[in-house]
């Protein structure tokens, strides 16, 4: 049976609307924080330096970057199902899949910060991980394949920009072609593979700030309107089905 990936042509990962749209994830704050905590861990920084600048990574890893990947992970994937050239990276995805958790809704719900009843939450809280456990869950992060392949994306894109500068006749080879649209997978196939090797763990970029006092009013409102019914609450029912989560008694 033929897969159907007309509306993503195999071809069409390195044409101009693409690589648009990829652009602002490629060079998103995330990449030069991570560097940053790449630098800091080389000079044995403090604690709760450390964690302010993980906290910007986590942050826009997972409320930026990993949530605008996932918009292409069907098309992607489907994408490389069906070529017989990237058996490597197809490999690595079925890796990647097998070890996953939580359930494609579980993952978005996490994006926005919090977990779905049906998933299990992370064992490892990286609040409480020793001093040394913390350096080296920080060490690994940094050395992710993500940020090298997206370095390779941005060498190749600026390679790019650059021979198309001395002729407004250039056009791309097919060797440049293929090795861009490869480098685009692997850079999409890393992000997966970051995204679990972050499951594992359990984060919250909130935890220990202070609450602003509107903050805090506002909350405290909130919570009276509720109480005195002047705000209706949405039922439990229409948000489990809003997740697709099937409700139990447990009584």
């Amino acid at each position: 049976m033929e897969r159907n990936v007309e509306k993503f042509p195999f071809k069409g990962i390195t044409d101009k609307r693409f690589l648009t749209e990829l652009l602002p994830i490629l060079e998103h704050s995330l990449f030069l924080d991570c560097k940053q905590l790449l630098g800091l861990l080389a000079t044995d920084a403090d604690r709760d330096t450390l964690t302010e600048v993980f906290r910007r990574c986590f942050e826009g890893y997972y409320y930026d970057v990993a949530f605008a990947l996932d918009s292409y992970e069907t098309r992607l994937l489907s994408i490389l199902d069906s070529s017989d050239t990237y058996a490597a990276l197809k490999h690595r995805v079925a890796i990647v899949q097998g070890k996953r958790r939580a359930s494609p809704t579980g993952r978005e719900v996490r994006r926005m910060g919090a977990f779905l009843p049906t998933d299990s939450v992370p064992e490892i809280k990286v609040s409480a991980l020793s001093d040394h456990a913390f350096r080296e869950f920080l060490h690994t992060l940094v050395k992710s394949e993500l940020f090298a392949a997206q370095a390779r994306v941005i060498k190749l894109l600026n390679q790019r920009k650059g021979d198309a500068a001395e002729t407004s006749l250039y056009e791309a080879t097919a060797a440049e072609e293929d090795r861009l649209r490869e480098a685009i997978y692997e850079f999409f196939v890393c992000h997966l593979e970051f995204e679990q090797f972050l499951e594992n763990y359990e984060y919250d970029p909130d935890e220990g700030l202070e609450i602003q006092p509107e903050v805090a009013e506002e909350l405290e409102q909130s919570i009276t309107d509720h109480k005195s019914g002047r705000v209706k609450g949405t039922p439990l029912q229409e948000v489990a089905k809003t997740f697709g989560v099937n409700l139990k008694c447990t009584h």
